[in-house]
């Protein structure tokens, strides 16, 4: 393999184009993004460890979607494939009224949880923060209607 590398002069003829991608080069950041598969099905990832951590947190999957960004159609069919894809049910709903009402997750959630959170922070501590940020997560689960 030839080892050379090749440099590519702008129309002028400088150097230019080099320091602009050798810049870019050093100031680009790692990404990465952790997610579960079984048989190689997705299963969950990035955006579903932060849905489960909002619903852990806050007792409720409305207020979990509401602090992610996404949209409730797109978060419970999100659990709903996951749930399919694993064999377990992953969230229940608590009945009652007021503050005793919402949702809470399983002990299979709660292992996910823990599971997906253990594996973030290896990542994470290998590379640095290099997750997908809360914009991005966002972006994944909003639900854009057509114009009329």
């Amino acid at each position: 393999m030839d080892e050379r590398i090749s440099v590519q002069r702008n129309p002028t003829g400088s150097r230019a184009s080099i320091q602009t991608a050798t810049g870019r080069i050093i100031s680009a950041r790692v990404k990465t993004k952790v997610w579960l598969e079984v048989d190689g099905r997705f299963a969950i990832g990035d955006g579903g460890l932060q849905l489960l951590l909002g619903i852990a947190l806050t007792g409720s999957l409305a207020a979990a979607v509401r602090q992610i960004g996404w949209s409730y159609r797109h978060a419970w069919g999100y659990i709903r494939r996951a749930e399919a894809v694993l064999g377990v049910s992953l969230i229940v709903a608590r009945p009652g009224k007021g503050a005793a009402r919402g949702t809470a997750l399983t002990e299979h959630g709660g292992l996910l949880l823990e599971r997906l959170v253990a594996l973030r922070q290896r990542v994470d501590g290998a590379v640095g923060p290099s997750g997908p940020t809360r914009e991005e997560i966002a972006a994944r689960g909003r639900t854009t209607r057509p114009k009329r």
